[in-house]
């Protein structure tokens, strides 16, 4: 097994033991400090995952409602093959979800986002570095997207723990500019 992909198993294995109580406070904390963010309060449009705390994904309903209460066009993602492919739908209402191909729920509408629309998106994943270098899940799905998507600003919520010194990077890596934890902001910037 790779370095990468010990992390990655670690990382899910400390997140299966986290219950739901706990990574409904840390996603509380987390949104709190979403929602306090500048580059938040200033994107007109937001691209955010759904998170499942019974996958131990921490939950974003809040800042899903916030932005749909701010007025912001909010973009969910929906998973449209086992290879990576993901398109990008508008949600007008939370309840407007249902679970697609993973589990997770997604958005049943059909008015597609243009990747050029979207300013800020919230990304997923286990792990992350000081620099912005995400690991993900391993199915690619967000390393395709954040490739094509270089205008946007790009924020990854993960818990503390989860932040590395230095995680190994591949070349298809594209690291965010944000990491969010219950704790703090860091800037990713050089």
């Amino acid at each position: 097994m790779t370095n990468r992909q010990n992390i990655r198993k670690e990382a899910l294995s400390i997140r299966r033991k986290m219950d739901s109580n706990e990574l409904a406070h840390l996603g509380s904390l987390i949104a709190q400090n979403v929602l306090a963010s500048d580059w938040y309060r200033d994107a007109r449009s937001v691209h955010c995952f759904y998170g499942v705390t019974v996958k131990g994904e921490i939950p974003t309903v809040r800042i899903m409602e916030d932005a749909l209460a701010s007025g912001k066009l909010l973009a969910m993602p929906r998973v449209t093959d086992n290879d990576g492919g993901m398109e990008h739908i508008r949600v007008t209402a939370l309840e407007l979800v249902k679970p697609g191909l993973w589990g997770i729920p997604e958005p049943m509408g059909e008015t597609r986002v243009t990747i050029a629309e979207i300013e800020l998106i919230l990304v997923p994943g286990l792990a992350v570095d000081r620099k912005g270098n995400r690991m993900g899940y391993g199915k690619g799905y967000y390393d395709r997207f954040l490739e094509t998507a270089s205008h946007s600003v790009k924020a990854m919520l993960v818990p503390d723990r989860f932040v590395h010194d230095r995680l190994p990077v591949e070349h298809h890596d594209v690291p965010v500019d944000y990491i969010v934890t219950e704790d703090r902001i860091l800037s990713c910037g050089s």
